[in-house]
């Protein structure tokens, strides 16, 4: 038989595609979970709280979609060799569509952020300049392994945390609070973006190498860098364990520390499976790290929640 083409996307799962449907997917349950959080904080009902979330999460995805967007409208070529499914590259998407998106998508979430809150507005604010910074020249900051993870990890960890937690407890109470626990979210997040920061170059390495882009995995090799990841991941777990052994104020201790060792045994699962020698294995481990990322924002959830 012969083969035939591949059918052309539909609009809309251009559209996702174009978001990075994980990374929408981790700016959805960071946002959600924030702001379950900050209810259970302040006593708030959820449908007193419901429009602030909508309001919140929409900006927060249109940002999303503005940095993976810029991202891929400024590697094409780059993206043809590592990543030739994506909308751009593979064509079921024009380029003047792409910019389109990646401008709309910043103008939208300024209008909404400008109009709730200035903790919401400096979020948004920031993390769209960090995205441009990443991207664009002259900075491009993914050419350099450490402004490229000082970027990712700023606004995923720092930004998304900080920022609109104390934006829902400043629209939904009498001012901005950011109490210990969300600090330690911080810290374990942080480690989490640390990981994706470098573990996203590995299965990029030849385009990135064509193109000039001195990733830490070009730079040290798979090895060091997955040793050097997995020993912070494993930091981090084994500190949040620690933290709800002796006590988090505002957390149910015993949940948070049972829900990490579980995490920190998926981590050892998940690493096990790598073969150096076949490179689809470190496809699916680099997305397995995410899927840490998204268990991480509920196991911490739960562990609040339940306090």
């Amino acid at each position: 038989m012969t083969p035939t083409a591949a059918e052309p996307r539909g609009p809309l799962a251009v559209l996702v595609a174009f978001g990075r449907p994980h990374t929408l997917i981790g700016t959805t349950l960071a946002t959600v979970v924030l702001w379950a959080m900050a209810l259970a904080l302040l006593d708030v009902g959820v449908l007193d709280g419901l429009p602030t979330l909508v309001v919140t999460l929409v900006a927060a995805l249109a940002t999303n979609v503005f940095i993976v967007g810029i991202n891929q409208m400024t590697d094409v070529e780059i993206d043809r060799i590592n990543k030739p499914e994506l909308p751009v590259a593979a064509g079921d998407l024009s380029v003047s569509a792409g910019w389109a998106l990646v401008w709309g998508t910043a103008v939208l979430a300024v209008a909404l952020a400008a109009f709730s809150g200035p903790y919401l507005l400096a979020a948004i604010v920031v993390g769209l300049l960090v995205g441009a910074a990443y991207s664009l020249p002259p900075v491009r900051l993914k050419r350099f392994h450490l402004g490229a993870a000082a970027a990712i990890t700023s606004v995923r960890a720092v930004v998304v945390n900080l920022l609109l937690f104390a934006h829902f407890t400043d629209v939904l109470g009498e001012g901005p609070s950011v109490p210990r626990y969300v600090w330690a979210l911080t810290g374990m997040v942080l480690g989490l973006t640390i990981a994706i920061a470098w573990f996203k170059d590995v299965p990029d390495m030849v385009g990135d190498a064509r193109h000039g882009i001195a990733t830490l995995v070009l730079r040290l090799g798979v090895r060091r860098v997955l040793a050097l990841g997995l020993g912070i991941l494993v930091a981090c777990y084994v500190s949040i364990v620690a933290a709800g052994i002796v006590g988090l104020d505002g957390v149910n201790g015993p949940a948070l520390a049972v829900g990490h060792v579980g995490l920190l045994g998926a981590t050892v699962v998940i690493t096990r499976r790598i073969h150096l020698s076949d490179p689809s294995t470190l496809v699916v481990f680099y997305r397995d790290i995410w899927r840490l990322f998204f268990a991480e924002y509920l196991v911490f959830g739960a562990a609040v929640l339940l306090a």
